[in-house]
């Protein structure tokens, strides 16, 4: 009976991603998939799917970010590097606060609590906290209240902050892609051949992170590796379908976390939810205004680069209201790889520390 279970399950998925894309939920492939088999498990507890997927959606997630770091972001980093580090200090001590008081006052376990209020990716975050053994889908649900919430209310809050401030001409940043041939450029020379070997690099990463027990090691290693390759060759290529199929068995892993009890909690995250975003705002606020009267960015640039959002769904919205969109992308990028491959490990080492 269990092929037969994965394979309702999947059906399952990619309903709900596309009754999700028809509706214009965001992130339909994780979000709608998740959401879909969520409902079909808590009722029915008919789904399933294998463990291995989820090594092999963690090495694509960890994949995609890896692709997002280019050798210009990263020539880029000296001349944000202040910003940059006062963001990720102050979202790390953010996720550490918020982490204790969600165990502390509402009785979670503390990486249940630490991954809630990570900002990353949805899929990302939530096959994490699959690997690190916290209720992953408490982890979802409050991963992605959190982006849907940036996304409704973030642009009305920047307009609000930045209402009197005029728009102003931004220094530009290196925006140009040196590097020379190299022989993987010339052996791998055609979209499919970078696509497959790109694959290739990510499933193996991800299966060598898998078998070292480091925890959330398959998408650590796969965002390693292939950011590597991304910074060195141009060979490196994997088309958006990929993704919205690894966040498709992604939503499905997820989603088949979920019980009757599950549901039966759900009027228990209101509080948290209402806390963990009012420290975003209060977040977002502070390195704004901290970052506009040192000079480091314009205070509508800075409103975007420390919204927890996508990268991209910021950018697309900050190219409207006249924000610097490549310094944007530079902190965005950066923290969605840190809260990725370095807040996991922050996590643990705080759950050691608070047990020891």
């Amino acid at each position: 009976m269990e092929p037969l279970h994965i394979l309702v399950t999947l059906l399952i998925a990619v309903a709900g991603f596309l009754i999700g894309r028809r509706i214009g939920i965001p992130v339909p492939a994780m979000i709608g998939s998740m959401l879909a088999v969520g409902i079909f498990s808590a009722f029915t507890g008919f789904a399933l799917m294998p463990t291995p997927i989820k090594m092999f959606s963690q090495g694509i997630s960890g994949a995609f970010i890896g692709m997002s770091v280019t050798r210009r972001d990263v020539r880029n980093i000296p001349l944000m590097i202040k910003p940059l580090i006062m963001l990720l200090v102050m979202l790390t001590t953010n996720t550490i606060v918020l982490g204790i008081v969600f165990h502390v006052v509402f009785g979670w376990d503390l990486m249940t609590g630490l991954l809630s209020t990570v900002a990353g990716g949805i899929a990302d975050v939530s096959l994490i906290a699959m690997d690190m053994d916290a209720d992953a889908s408490t982890v979802a649900i409050m991963q992605t209240v959190r982006l849907a919430s940036v996304l409704a209310i973030f642009p009305t809050w920047i307009k609000f902050m930045t209402r009197d401030q005029p728009e102003i001409e931004h220094d530009p940043l290196d925006m140009t892609l040196h590097g020379s041939d190299t022989f993987l450029d010339r052996l791998i020379d055609t979209d499919r051949k970078r696509t497959v070997f790109t694959l290739t690099v990510s499933v193996a990463c991800g299966a060598a992170g898998y078998l070292s027990g480091v925890p959330a090691g398959a998408l650590l290693f796969s965002l390693i590796g292939v950011a590597v390759l991304n910074l060195t060759t141009d060979a490196t290529h994997m088309p958006m379908s990929i993704k919205r199929m690894a966040q498709v068995l992604a939503g499905s892993l997820v989603g088949s976390t979920v019980t009757p009890e599950t549901i039966s909690h759900l009027g228990t995250l209101v509080g948290p939810l209402v806390i963990m975003f009012a420290m975003y705002m209060l977040l977002n606020f502070l390195f704004s205004l901290i970052a506009s009267r040192t000079g480091m960015l314009d205070m509508r640039s800075a409103l975007f680069a420390s919204s927890p959002g996508g990268a991209s769904d910021m950018a697309l919205i900050a190219a409207d209201l006249g924000a610097d969109l490549t310094k944007i992308a530079v902190l965005q990028i950066f923290r969605a790889a840190y809260a990725a491959g370095i807040m996991p490990q922050v996590a643990l080492l705080v759950v050691h520390l608070l047990d020891a």
